[in-house]
């Protein structure tokens, strides 16, 4: 039987239908593993600007592999620092990282808002990527539908609420994210933000990257998190079926408490696997730190390996720039580095890459 357009309920959801007593230990531990996360980054030896940018990467990989894309870490940090034209895949990954960036930098003067999640939507679907000709930046006219690949509309597992709608329920979720009138826990909004986000998939494409970017930028609006790094797309990305099961439940059971918890678990678990990254990296800069400074006899040593924290894959020109020194100080600094095997390179003569593989295999 065709399934009719989906009528979501509009925020904020009456208190029968979410009771916190239901996901109450999911919630505590949830909450728990965040704040030690938050405490780890404060006491981190790196400025948490530092693992800023290659987290973000990480999580444009995880994020667009959901959407079945096929894309590693090492590709995207590749086409960044060469010059060679990134293939649509690794575009794709770009993509999100720039609008996660647009996104942070827009809440400085502007709240989470429609006119946020369109400028955020333009730049993710830019440079002739899949999906650039539907219409970026602007919310659906049409009727879309979701389902397996090769779909119709006939045998979609859920269809969106009706495009004359879209903007009425943009509307309430707006208000609801800046103004909730309800008593939940920050962690139990954004779950139920990020699912009504999903639900009424306001886009023609891209609705699945949007709403992951939301999760981040909405705890961080609030204060829940120092910066918006703190991800779940990796958890998301091994759980996907599930992901999905657990938001059409929402939808068509009205279960909203098994989606809270499960999106609670996944907060947990990432925060976890958090603390053990910023751990390692710790632990990783004390130990480079000092090795580099007894092969390069220099104070300006430090500010390389912050860089390579940055940056683990990077070309002399981009050393140069981020550091302020000379690319010929910058190639005998390498140099040792290299023949000590801390870094390694692709052996080119020209325009030659390296790769710090000790931060790298952590990040991966």
């Amino acid at each position: 039987m065709r399934l009719k357009p989906f009528v979501p309920l509009m925020l904020p959801l009456k208190e029968r239908i979410v009771n916190q007593l239901e996901f109450i230990r999911e919630l505590i531990e949830a909450n728990k593993s965040i704040v030690e996360y938050q405490t780890m980054l404060r006491n981190s030896k790196l400025h948490p600007q530092f693992l800023l940018r290659p987290v973000m990467l990480k999580e444009a990989v995880q994020s667009t592999k959901i959407e079945g894309t096929q894309v590693t870490l090492d590709e995207v940090m590749e086409a960044e620092v060469q010059t060679k034209k990134a293939n649509k895949d690794i575009q794709e990954a770009l993509n999100y990282y720039e609008a996660l960036m647009e996104g942070m930098n827009a809440l400085k003067s502007i709240p989470i808002s429609t006119r946020l999640f369109k400028l955020m939507h333009k730049i993710l679907l830019s440079n002739n990527v899949r999906g650039s000709n539907r219409s970026p930046g602007e919310f659906r006219r049409i009727q879309n539908f979701l389902g397996p690949e090769g779909c119709t509309i006939e045998t979609a597992t859920y269809i969106p609420p009706e495009p004359q709608l879209v903007n009425d329920y943009m509307s309430n979720l707006e208000k609801y994210i800046n103004d909730p009138q309800d008593d939940y826990d920050e962690l139990v909004r954004v779950a139920i933000i990020h699912a009504q986000f999903e639900t009424i998939h306001p886009f023609l494409d891209g609705n699945g990257r949007i709403g992951r970017i939301l999760i981040p930028l909405y705890l961080y609006n609030k204060g829940v998190i120092d910066y918006p790094n703190f991800f779940i797309s990796d958890v998301l990305e091994r759980d996907k079926h599930k992901y999905y099961r657990y938001l059409n439940d929402t939808r068509y059971k009205g279960d909203w408490t098994q989606w809270i918890k499960f999106f609670l678990e996944c907060i947990s678990i990432q925060a976890k696997k958090n603390v053990r990254l910023i751990e390692e990296v710790n632990k990783l800069y004390e130990e480079e730190l000092e090795r580099a400074s007894s092969i390069v006899n220099s104070s300006n040593i430090r500010t390389v390996i912050d860089v390579m924290f940055q940056r683990p894959i990077f070309t002399a020109k981009t050393m140069s720039d981020l550091t302020g020194l000379s690319e010929g100080t910058i190639r005998r600094y390498l140099n040792k580095l290299e023949e000590q095997r801390i870094i390694f390179s692709d052996g080119r003569i020209r325009f030659k890459t390296y790769y710090y593989y000790n931060l790298l295999d952590k990040l991966r």
